[in-house]
C-alpha cells in the first residue's frame, strides 16, 4: 500500500494528520513511534473509504497487521457506507514507543483523519 500523510499545523502540543491512499492494500504507519517513554494520545478519528474493503486503525504492527485495534475492522462498501467519525473522550493512550497504524483487507481508496497529542 502506498499511503500519503500530511501533518496539519495546530496550536500547542496537538497534531492533526490526514492519511490518504488510492490503492490501500496492507498495514501502514500513519503516526510514527515517538521514542522510549513517549505516548501518542488520540482524541478524534474520521475514517472514510470508497471501496468494498475493511479497515482497522490501531497501535503498532505485527506480521503486517495492526497489533492492537482501536477502531475496526470497519466494513465499507461503495454503495452506501458513510464516514466513521469517532470522538475519543477520554483520549486513547497508545502503547509507549508505538506507532499508529492503518490496515486494510484489500486494495481501495481510503482516508483517515486523526487528531491527538504527544506526551
Amino acid at each position: 500500500m502506498a499511503i500519503s500523510t500530511a501533518t496539519l499545523t495546530v496550536d500547542g502540543r496537538g497534531f492533526t494528520v490526514n492519511a490518504t491512499s488510492a490503492d490501500a492494500s496492507g498495514c501502514e504507519v500513519v503516526v510514527p513511534a515517538q521514542g522510549s517513554g513517549v505516548y501518542i494520545y488520540l482524541t478524534h478519528l474520521v475514517l472514510a473509504c470508497a471501496s468494498t474493503i475493511t479497515a482497522t486503525v490501531g497501535i503498532g504492527e505485527t506480521t503486517s497487521a495492526v497489533t492492537t485495534a482501536i477502531l475496526g475492522p470497519v466494513p465499507f462498501n461503495i454503495t452506501g457506507t458513510g464516514p466513521v467519525d469517532v470522538w475519543l473522550n477520554p483520549p486513547v493512550q497508545c502503547t509507549a514507543n508505538s506507532s499508529l497504524t492503518l490496515d486494510t483487507s484489500g486494495a481501495g481508496n481510503i482516508c483517515l483523519l486523526v487528531q491527538g497529542y504527544i506526551e
